[in-house]
């Protein structure tokens, strides 16, 4: 007898995610305007995805025995999907648009939820090509952003190659990132003249170096090293042999200085002796792609059947559709390997096939081997891939339980390769040796760009070689050594490594038990620095040290982003960052969230603000800097003019503070984004941001989720939006709103034109409120979005809410949660997403 149990598993845990029953979690979702509280369970979070549980091991509780953690760059719409996926297993993505699945593509690639991540890019390239045709640029540059969206790109670089204007004329192709890039350089099938294409790739290594002068004949030796670094992984994929006898002389010959001296010897040996023999490696020639095989001797292996032996046997293939069947018989072969840990036969097949297509050149490139469970055996096999293998340059060994042994396998491994760029090895147990060993390969190695080494647990001594590799790599761009208990012994030896270090651009030493002194010797070593931009400090230690590092920032002309959240950063270190941000002329981005600055701090922090001409974000959640640090804040918005977002969500600036931003909103014309939810405004503080809405004209994003604003300040809201005409995203999450400040929004929304997400959870709407809504939708307003979860609406409600839908073309999602409207909702609109 068969038995069904997972379909009932999986309703059964999606009922528990809905009912909320026995949550130990709260999930904050979004950011302001648009963002909602999801309760949820660590033992299903943490067993299901590891983004999440990762995000718990940080999280502090926020009342007895329940912990809160944010997700703020992801859409409510989005994390319901994906929510009810970790619980329930199940995504309906034949019932979503395009535009939903690559939203849902993103998230899951960064969840880690590898089955939802390669079902999404499936449904799309299959099922929504023309979406993707007509939203190409998009789409295009978001497929690069992850080296796990491989169908993606080759189905973009397919299109590229045969039509490259697309691209290379482009507005954006000067912005394309050098992933991208290369990818296409490397496309046998590109129908464009390698003459052409040697002037694009100039013309955008050119482009990411600003600061040449426009006329050639004034570049220095420095410019032209500086060019060949930049186009360090182009230029192995020019067709240079292909290249006209003029094209060599006219365009290749003005930059012979970034060529290989070997290189441009045989390039110019072949001008003068066409068929003198060279030492160089000749590419093929490019031709159109098309769906015949290009004859091609002794390229595929195929199995023997005997059990004694799987030596690959050489075959010969011709233009027959049979030597195509034998290359998809192959690449099953590979798939297989993987699934065995056979690497070196996988990577063997791909050697022979990477030359017959684009996508085997991908695959042959990108290898994910996250959560595989590879043992020291498989290791060991992919070790002496490492060995031999020349075109693999992207390695994911994501949480396999690799422990030092491993580890040091990898290292010796890296010794050797010349051409791996991307390793991520995070979430293991290399230990202290394994950080050794791997300390050690970055000596030697001299491709390697990015290394992830994140929650491995080095240890000081681990944490202390990794730095010392840093004085004497000159290759490595990113390093994340995040989470892995470096304290003082190990930390500190990275303020001596950015002493030394002249390529590094983006360090993360995140929660790593690091404290003041660690703090003032990173300071000391960012007055010598000039090359890191971003750093990353959250979840330390720092107190007194945060003005060390402020000091520091006097003096730094190169850091743009700095995230010292979660430090214990007080008062008197609030102040010696608003001092550095009088003086600093490049800092972009400050993140000082949950840190007790006080009022003190956030009027010192205010002063700053109006001098500072660079910084144009900064996050202040949970500050306290109280209604006087929100009176003088609002004194700066009136004078700045780069400040884009604020964040002074959780800082009891209360009604006098709120009175002052909304007077400081009626002249600001930066501001773009601002959050001031638990601030208790009340309802006065939300009539002063009403009017201020009826002035201000560039502010999009606003959240006053649970300001206690109630129904006087609802309506006053209400005739904001019907003169505001830029505002687009507005939370009043639990604000006691009630039915009549909920009819006075719904009428607003028949006037305004511009809003498109709207969240009114939980304000007791109750009939009125509820039935005002669905007139409001019956005439098919601009929104989009609408969040009415939890607002005692029933089923008369309900039908009034259906029979507009009925009508509605232009909502996407609506949250109908907690009420009880008692049947499901339908909708002509097949592409809308109701939750209930």
């Amino acid at each position: 007898m068969t038995v069904e149990f997972f379909k009932k598993l999986s309703g059964d845990l999606t009922n528990l995610l809905e009912n909320g029953e026995d949550y130990n979690v709260l999930i904050e979702v979004g950011q302001m305007p648009n963002h909602q509280i999801f309760k949820a369970h660590s033992t299903i979070l943490n067993s299901r995805c590891f983004y999440l549980r990762e995000k718990l091991s940080k999280a502090i509780y926020y009342e007895e025995n329940i912990k809160k953690i944010k997700v703020p760059n992801i859409s409510i719409n989005i994390f319901e999907i994906i929510i009810k996926y970790i619980y329930g297993g199940i995504v309906l993505l034949n019932k979503v648009d395009a535009p939903t699945i690559l939203n849902i593509l993103i998230t899951a690639n960064e969840f880690g939820l590898e089955e939802l991540k390669n079902a999404a890019q499936t449904q799309l390239v299959e099922y929504h090509a023309s979406w993707i045709r007509r939203n190409f640029a998009k789409v295009y540059k978001i497929s690069f952003k992850s080296d796990d969206f491989k169908d993606l790109q080759k189905f973009c670089n397919n299109i590229i190659a045969r039509h490259p204007s697309i691209i290379f004329d482009s507005e954006d192709y000067l912005n394309l990132s050098e992933i991208a890039l290369v990818s296409l350089l490397k496309l046998d099938n590109l129908n464009l003249d390698e003459g052409k294409i040697w002037d694009q790739v100039i013309k955008w290594g050119i482009a990411q170096n600003p600061d040449f002068d426009s006329n050639l004949s004034q570049w220095s030796d420095a410019n032209f090293l500086t060019l060949k670094t930049t186009l360090k992984n182009c230029i192995p994929h020019i067709r240079y042999f292909q290249i006209t006898d003029e094209d060599i002389i006219d365009k290749l010959y003005p930059y012979h200085r970034i060529f290989e001296p070997n290189l441009w010897r045989d390039i110019m040996s072949k001008l003068s002796i066409p068929n003198k023999s060279i030492s160089s490696i000749i590419l093929p020639p490019r031709v159109i792609s098309d769906n015949v095989l290009p004859p091609r001797n002794n390229v595929v292996s195929s199995r023997n059947n005997t059990n004694s032996s799987n030596e690959i046997n050489t075959i010969n293939l011709n233009l027959s559709a049979q030597g195509s069947n034998i290359i998809k018989n192959v690449r099953k072969e590979v798939c297989k390997y993987f699934k065995q840990g056979k690497f070196l036969k996988a990577s063997e097949l791909y050697e022979e096939i990477s030359q017959h297509s684009a996508e085997d050149r991908e695959s042959a490139s990108f290898w994910d081997l996250s959560y595989k469970n590879c043992n020291l055996e498989k290791i060991k096999e992919l070790t002496k891939v490492l060995y031999k293998n020349t075109v693999l340059t992207s390695l994911n060994i994501e949480n396999n339980g690799l422990g030092s042994e491993e580890g040091k396998e990898l290292a010796n491994a890296l010794c050797k390769n010349t051409t791996l760029t991307y390793l991520n090895i995070s979430y293991n147990k290399l230990g202290s040796e394994g950080g050794k060993a791997l300390a050690n390969a970055l000596c030697k190695n001299i491709t390697l760009i990015s290394l992830n080494i994140e929650n491995n647990n080095l240890g000081p001594e681990g944490g202390k070689s990794l730095a010392n590799a840093l004085c004497k790599n000159t290759t490595l761009i990113s390093l994340n050594i995040e989470r892995n208990n470096l304290r003082s012994e190990g930390g500190k030896p990275f303020a001596n490594a950015l002493c030394k270090n002249t390529t590094l651009t983006s360090l993360n030493l995140s929660s790593n038990e690091l404290g003041p002194e660690e703090g003032k010797a990173l300071a000391d070593a960012l007055c010598k620095n000039t090359t890191l931009k971003d750093l990353k400090f959250r979840g330390n230690n720092l107190k007194s040290g945060g003005k060390a590092l402020a000091d520091a920032l006097c003096k730094n002309n190169t850091l743009k982003d700095l995230n010292l959240g979660y430090n214990f950063i007080r008062l008197e270190e609030g102040k010696a960052f608003a001092d550095a941000l009088c003086k600093n002329t490049t800092l972009t981005s400050l993140n000082l969230e949950n840190n007790l600055i006080q009022s003190g701090g956030g009027i010192a922090l205010a002063n700053a603000l109006c001098k500072s001409i660079t910084l144009t974000s900064l996050n202040l959640d949970g500050g306290l800097i109280g209604s006087e640090g929100g009176k003088m804040l609002a004194y700066a918005l009136c004078k700045n003019t780069t400040l884009s977002s604020l964040c002074l969500d959780n800082n009891l600036i209360k009604l006098e503070g709120g009175k002052a931003i909304a007077d400081a909103l009626c002249k600001n014309s930066a501001l773009t984004s601002l959050g001031l939810k638990y601030n208790k405004l009340g309802s006065e503080g939300g009539k002063a941001l009403a009017d201020a809405l009826c002035k201000n004209n560039t502010l999009k994003y606003l959240n006053l989720t649970d300001n206690e604003i109630g129904s006087k300040g609802g309506k006053a809201i209400a005739d904001a939006l019907c003169k505001n005409s830029t505002l687009i995203s507005l939370d009043l999450q639990d604000n006691k709103l009630g039915s009549e400040g909920g009819k006075a929004l719904a009428d607003a929304l028949c006037k305004n034109n511009t809003i498109k997400d709207l969240s009114l959870y939980k304000n007791n709407l109750g009939p009125i409120g509820g039935k005002a809504f669905a007139d409001a939708l019956y005439i098919n307003i601009p929104l989009t979005s609408l969040n009415l979860r939890e607002n005692n609406l029933g089923p008369e409600e309900g039908i009034a809410l259906e029979n507009a839908l009925c009508k509605n073309t232009m909502l996407a999602f609506l949250n109908l949660r907690g009420n009880d409207i008692c049947f499901k909702l339908k909708s002509n609109n097949q592409n809308i997403e109701i939750l209930q």
